[in-house]
């Protein structure tokens, strides 16, 4: 028994450290990326390496590192033998990934490219299909969360599959692109993203001894369940709609918000054994990407304004802000504290001090990107932009680096 779980252990802390590097990859390209802006590099294609770091970001780091801390879920409620298969999709998943950065580098969508991310999308549908059959007799409050994740990742290849057959038809029109684009970073984003994040949430709630019902958790899930599927009407309101129509978005994004403030209730509710069992900085990081979270309520809650939509939806800065709002400062951060809350490796000061920069690079990128934003509205242009977000990334890949050579198995 001890060799099993000598082994098992190996294998949670190679996974958690991978993950962590691949979200130093991340930040890496995303360092090229906005120092080709700030300075010439002709060698390099802007699109490419945007689309190389948005891939990665999403499979590589974000995809990898759910499905990592999934199969730790798993452990202890199905057989030993059974997880194996967990492992190798997490070495697909991994290797898809990887293919995606040098292949979109040199040459964007072609077949190579999409070849990997075929693979790797694929690899979530095999996923998917292997919780559903190894938890079908599990009952447990964490389980609709999981499944309903995956199936968003599931759903959201419908955008995929619509954007490949647009551009080997050569059948595509403006709003069907954008349509089959936003239909994609829905289900991933509120979707798969958000949906895995809280039932790691609830799960490390419960580990400490948190009270939540089944009742108030089914409240909280079918709130958010059903808002998801109709919320992607937010992102396609500059299209001609029913007035039914409208009226269902509108209330799908209250739904969100009640369910929400529900989830928010439940943390207040047990803030006692919070402090008694997390850190300061885990609870810190805690009110950080709760704040993130509220932020994305609050604007999908405002958007349902024409006028707010419009402008939205009608500068690139505002849609970035509102993109690295969720994947940076709520996702990625409450992702990578929850490998730190594993209790793996040991909380020394430079993993500390990494954390804490990292969080205040993240603040400092999304405070800019959303003055951009807010000053596009006139057409200002902020000063030495450029050089601001450069430092930034600089930032950013620098304190994820600390963590990452930081990171210590306990003894």
């Amino acid at each position: 028994m001890l060799p099993t779980y000598i082994c098992r252990m190996k294998n949670i802390i190679f996974w958690l450290r991978f993950s962590v590097l691949n979200f130093l990859v991340v930040a890496v390209l995303g360092v090229l990326m906005r120092y080709k802006i700030a300075y010439s590099l002709p060698m390099v294609d802007q699109k490419h390496v945007q689309e190389a770091h948005s891939h990665f970001a999403f499979y590589g780091w974000i995809t990898q590192i759910i499905y990592v801390l999934m199969i730790r879920y798993l452990h202890g409620i199905i057989p030993e033998q059974n997880l194996k298969k967990y492992h190798t999709l997490l070495i697909i998943n991994a290797i898809s990934a990887y293919a995606m950065i040098p292949s979109f580098i040199y040459s964007g969508y072609y077949w190579a490219s999409i070849a990997a991310s075929t693979a790797a999308l694929l690899t979530s549908f095999v996923f998917f299909y292997f919780l559903i059959r190894d938890l079908k007799n599990h009952r447990d409050l964490i389980k609709p969360w999981f499944l309903a994740g995956l199936f968003f990742a599931v759903i959201s290849s419908v955008g995929v599959f619509g954007l490949s057959y647009m551009m080997s038809s050569g059948n595509m029109t403006q709003n069907l692109y954008l349509s089959a684009t936003y239909y994609y970073l829905h289900f991933q984003y509120n979707g798969f993203f958000i949906f895995s994040c809280i039932g790691f949430l609830l799960l490390s709630l419960k580990e400490i001894g948190a009270e939540i019902s089944e009742k108030e958790n089914k409240m909280i899930f079918w709130l958010m369940f059903v808002s998801c599927i109709i919320g992607f009407g937010l992102s396609v309101l500059w299209m001609k709609m029913p007035l039914w129509i409208f009226i269902a978005i509108i209330l799908a994004t209250v739904a969100q918000t009640v369910g929400s403030v529900k989830l928010y209730l439940l943390i207040k509710r047990n803030w006692a054994k919070l402090v008694l069992n997390f850190s300061a900085l885990q609870r810190f990081v805690l009110m950080y990407v709760g704040f993130a979270f509220f932020a994305k309520i609050a604007l999908q809650l405002g958007s349902n304004i024409p006028a707010l939509s419009q402008f939205a939806f009608g500068f690139r800065n505002v849609v970035i802000a509102y993109l690295h709002l969720i994947l940076l400062m709520c996702v990625s951060v409450f992702l990578l504290n929850q490998i730190l809350a594993t209790n793996v490796f040991r909380m020394t000061k430079p993993v500390i001090t990494g954390l804490q920069l990292l969080l205040l690079g993240i603040f400092l990128n999304e405070a800019f990107l959303g003055l951009m934003g807010v000053f596009s509205i006139k057409y200002i242009s902020i000063p030495f932009t450029p050089e601001i977000l450069l430092a930034v990334s600089l930032l950013m890949m620098v304190s994820l680096f600390i963590i990452l050579v930081s990171l210590k198995k306990k003894v």
